[in-house]
């Protein structure tokens, strides 16, 4: 942890405020204390941190760490969907539709979406196209949808089709029942080669040729038997017994399933390996292959190695130059770890702005 973190937090640095909430909430860095966390989450918002705004806003609006409170919750998703949080936009767009917590309102759906659709969010694309496709809140425009559905196909990504597909094919997700457009949204899944956007798509293909259709329930169980999803059981699987196992104090068991998760590309199992090589914990103490397997982790994904290999980077152990760094500080950020805006801010101004935009399709 920086040395400078407390200072600058208590001189009003909201990222710096971030970072502490993050490292109090996480327990990493320090001694996890919740109150500690909200207080210092609270300081950023107040200096006008978005995503502070946005992680107070989870957190209320789901009673995680804090009692749930609706009021709390709205005012810190107005706040952070004001200071142009996309993730947020989508939120209060999705209140706005519901009409459980604010009075149902398309016009401030179609709004919502259309702020989050303008900085690159896939799923608000298609939001503003299907509004403008069924006239909700704006009027009526089928090239206006078009061009907002292709601009979602080019950017979004399988899951996103996979659960627009489901939207349509079932009448599930605020969507209208159209099995011709459940085709559509599953066939980009499937030119990704996304295994349940196949399924889903044949079976709607079959549907619209005549044969009886699957039940939600139904094709719910099936989407659990695929072999991604059993890949993805086995990794969860490995990574909670190995958790168990070093909590118990059985490390060299715990190795054993991290090498198991880890083989099977979980990028968390290759952090927990790497710092098992740092700590020498079950093996010979090794740095060179702990920041071998760092590497290894932060390509595939962890935002907890991203970090700490930008760490390592900025201290001088292995050669490197800003630009890698910033990379890694921007990835990590993205990612979750949330700490990492704040060392980020060293580098580049605004950098919530930063990472949304070096990470975002248009």
């Amino acid at each position: 942890m920086s040395p400078n973190l407390r200072q600058d937090a208590a001189h009003g640095d909201p990222y710096a405020c971030l970072a502490l909430a993050y490292f109090y909430q996480t327990g990493k860095e320090m001694a996890q204390d919740i109150n500690q966390s909200l207080e210092w989450y609270e300081r950023a918002a107040k200096l006008g941190c978005a995503r502070a705004h946005w992680e107070l806003a989870q957190m209320y609006g789901s009673g995680e760490c804090v009692e749930q409170d609706n009021d709390h919750y709205m005012r810190h998703l107005y706040a952070a969907a004001g200071l142009g949080k996309p993730e947020a936009q989508l939120a209060l767009a999705r209140e706005y539709a519901l009409g459980e917590v604010v009075p149902r309102d398309l016009n401030a759906v179609f709004a919502w979406l259309s702020k989050a659709a303008s900085q690159g969010d896939s799923l608000a694309k298609f939001g503003v196209g299907y509004m403008y496709a069924k006239g909700y809140g704006v009027d009526r425009s089928v090239p206006d949808a078009e061009t907002w559905f292709a601009s979602a196909a080019i950017s979004g990504d399988a899951e996103m089709f996979l659960h627009v597909g489901l939207g349509y094919e079932f009448g599930i997700h605020m969507i209208q029942k159209d099995l011709v457009e459940a085709a559509r949204w599953y066939k980009y899944g499937v030119d990704m080669g996304h295994e349940k956007c196949l399924i889903c798509w044949r079976s709607v293909l079959d549907t619209l040729d005549g044969q009886k259709p699957e039940t939600l329930e139904a094709r719910t169980a099936r989407l659990l038997s695929t072999d991604s999803q059993f890949e993805i059981d086995e990794i969860e699987n490995a990574l909670a017994a190995a958790d168990t196992l070093f909590d118990s104090g059985d490390e060299y068991g715990a190795l054993d399933y991290y090498q198991l998760a880890a083989d099977l590309g979980s990028a968390e199992a290759m952090f927990n390996i790497a710092m098992m090589y740092h700590q020498g914990i079950a093996v010979r103490r090794d740095d060179a292959q702990a920041l071998r397997l760092l590497a290894r982790a932060a390509n595939a994904g962890s935002a907890d190695a991203q970090f700490y290999l930008a760490s390592a980077y900025e201290t001088g152990l292995i050669p490197a130059d800003d630009s890698q760094i910033v990379k890694l500080y921007s990835d990590a950020a993205f990612n979750g770890f949330l700490a990492a805006f704040y060392y980020l801010g060293k580098y580049v101004d605004h950098p919530e702005v930063y990472v949304r935009r070096t990470h975002t399709r248009r």
